[in-house]
């Protein structure tokens, strides 16, 4: 009989979820579609459509714990307003025991959001870019923006610009580190100015060269430098976070920390990846206790706790990403604090429910 039951409870609860996470896809790929017309009609509807569809595992990420929340509350309350959930518990079958399929199906969403982050997003995403600016080729150049500031490795050389301006060309606070093919770092330049003259070709104001196998220091007014990039470049290669794998900034921050880079922000997006991976989880044991509260399956009271739980749920790992990407909280830390902040909500809730 209980199997019976978890059949049934998952089959709903996984109904539900697809119906939430369907419509708001839809809405997601509507509004993408619409804010970029102008753009589409540049470069082809089809293109358009497609660059829409490249971007939908992204919104898929961001969807999944809207729907398992959704699902979970219109589950319970439904059950509850049907007076099933008060027949299992007349058969000696509690309210922890009869959430089971739902916490199952939260960790499975889990499971697919990882999947969706490191194997699908990445590539899709960087296809989406490809569509949007066909004529930008990234070649063998990695590139990493955080606010205005970016770095990018160009051949043998890692470039660091704390400021830099795509309309001028001009940026602030150059650091350029030449290192051999384990990682060494034998040539480091820093410029309190640079411009970019003429195709790759970059003029730095106000230098020092160091020679790190000489341990000497040379200072010089102007250096001309060929950086690999223009700014035309450096303007179309804004990449968004989710255009890199956990593996990929992994062994990303291991490269740059071996040349003295301030890698936090990537360990922020790397730990953020990881901790939105968990968010499906907690929102399905928040979930449970507030549909459980909803006896009378009002719609409108599910929409609104759902409303303001997501929106609660965003600006706090938002402030929390924004405090460790500036350094005032470490990096798992801010990544992690308001899953753990969230998940202890859901228990005490769930907590107080009458089993």
């Amino acid at each position: 009989m209980v199997k019976t039951l978890d059949r049934y409870v998952l089959k709903e609860s996984f109904k539900f979820f697809i119906l939430a996470l369907s419509t708001f896809l839809v809405l997601f790929l509507v509004i993408d579609f619409v804010s970029n017309v102008d753009t589409f009609m540049k470069i082809g509807l089809k293109e358009g459509f497609l660059y829409v569809l490249c971007r939908l595992p992204l919104y898929a990420v961001r969807v999944i714990p809207i729907a398992v929340l959704i699902s979970t509350m219109v589950t319970m309350s439904s059950f509850s307003s049907t007076s099933e959930l008060i027949a299992t518990k007349a058969l000696g079958i509690s309210v922890y025991r009869f959430s089971l399929p739902i916490v199952f199906l939260g960790i499975t969403a889990s499971f697919v959001s990882l999947f969706l982050q490191e194997l699908l997003v990445p590539p899709a995403i960087k296809m989406a870019k490809e569509i949007r600016f066909p004529g930008f080729e990234k070649g063998e150049k990695e590139l990493f923006v955080s606010a205005n500031s970016l770095w990018f490795k160009s051949d043998d050389r890692f470039i660091y610009m704390e400021r830099f301006f795509p309309e001028s060309g001009e940026a602030e606070k150059i650091s350029i580190i030449k290192v051999t093919p384990d990682f060494i770092p034998i040539e480091r330049i820093d410029a309190r100015f640079g411009k970019n003259v003429k195709e790759s070709e970059w003029e730095l104001r106000n230098c020092f060269v160091r020679n790190l196998k000489k341990l000497s220091v040379n200072f010089q007014e102007v250096k001309h430098v060929n950086l690999g990039i223009d700014k035309k470049d450096l303007a179309f290669s804004k990449p968004e976070p989710e255009t890199m794998g956990i593996v990929e900034l992994f062994l990303l921050v291991n490269q740059l920390q071996k040349i003295g880079y301030d890698v936090t922000p990537l360990l922020v997006e790397m730990y953020s990846k990881l901790s939105i991976s968990f968010l499906p989880v907690v929102v399905a044991i928040i979930g449970i206790p507030l549909g459980v509260f909803n006896p009378r399956n009002k719609k409108g009271y599910t929409l609104v706790i759902a409303a303001l739980l997501i929106v609660a749920m965003w600006i706090t790992i938002s402030l929390f990403l924004s405090l460790g990407k500036s350094g005032v909280l470490p990096p798992l830390y801010a990544s992690f604090a308001p899953v753990f902040l969230f998940l202890s909500v859901g228990l005490i809730l769930l907590a107080r429910v009458e089993t």
